[in-house]
């Protein structure tokens, strides 16, 4: 089975055909501790999950002279430390399983910031680090732990920043267009594929030659 943290869930069953009825879909607040507790406890009495995709992300964007205290921790509590929560718990369940997967979603913006993305890119270049961190952790027990960063995704939650700065953005994607959410999808069921094995710590870019 695979369990999948997000926003809109629902899209997996369109975006993330190859998982059909393997795909469990439930929807968890990842800055409560207990709600998160609480799934991973229902997805270890099951007994057969496999998988975690950690793909829960918000922005507000806004210049650093100008962003608030609140849109700074907010951005932080759910991207990374609602990441810290679900790897931790879920983490656990592997640990003691000694097999396992865990996928996060990071962002191109972790490795390079953004015009008003200082929260943003704080967020997830800081999930990579724990990424990084929590596969030496598991690594010895046989659980797998990446990382996707996709670039420019044509999806709700990017559509205000394409409004503002779609051109400029497209112009500097190599292949002209923006990303879909399948074609991130198809590279996550690649990496979570039984047969790939030899693969943890890693954080692989999906981005359509950004900034090349």
């Amino acid at each position: 089975m695979v369990a999948t943290a997000c926003s809109h869930p629902e899209r997996l069953l369109t975006d993330f055909p190859a998982v059909g009825d393997r795909l469990a879909i439930e929807r968890v607040d990842v800055t409560n501790e207990v709600s998160v507790q609480e799934l991973a406890a229902a997805a270890g009495r099951g007994g057969d999950l496999y998988a975690v995709v950690y793909n829960a992300g918000i922005i507000r964007d806004q210049p650093v002279l100008g962003m608030e205290d609140e849109d700074w921790q907010r951005v932080l509590e759910v991207n990374l430390t609602g990441a810290f929560r679900v790897g931790r718990a879920f983490g656990k369940l592997f640990f003691r399983k000694k097999a396992g997967r865990l996928l996060f979603v990071s962002s191109v913006a972790g490795r390079q910031g953004g015009r008003g993305q200082a929260n943003y890119a704080a967020s997830k270049a800081g999930l990579e680090g724990f990424v990084r961190s929590l596969a030496a952790d598991l690594a010895p027990r046989g659980v797998l732990v990446n990382a996707l960063a996709p670039g420019p995704i044509e999806s709700r939650m990017t559509r205000d920043v394409m409004t503002l700065a779609g051109e400029e953005v497209v112009r500097r994607i190599a292949l002209k267009r923006l990303g879909q959410p399948a074609e991130v999808a198809a590279l996550a069921a690649h990496l979570l594929a039984p047969d790939l094995t030899w693969l943890t710590g890693q954080v692989i870019a999906i981005d359509g030659g950004f900034n090349l």
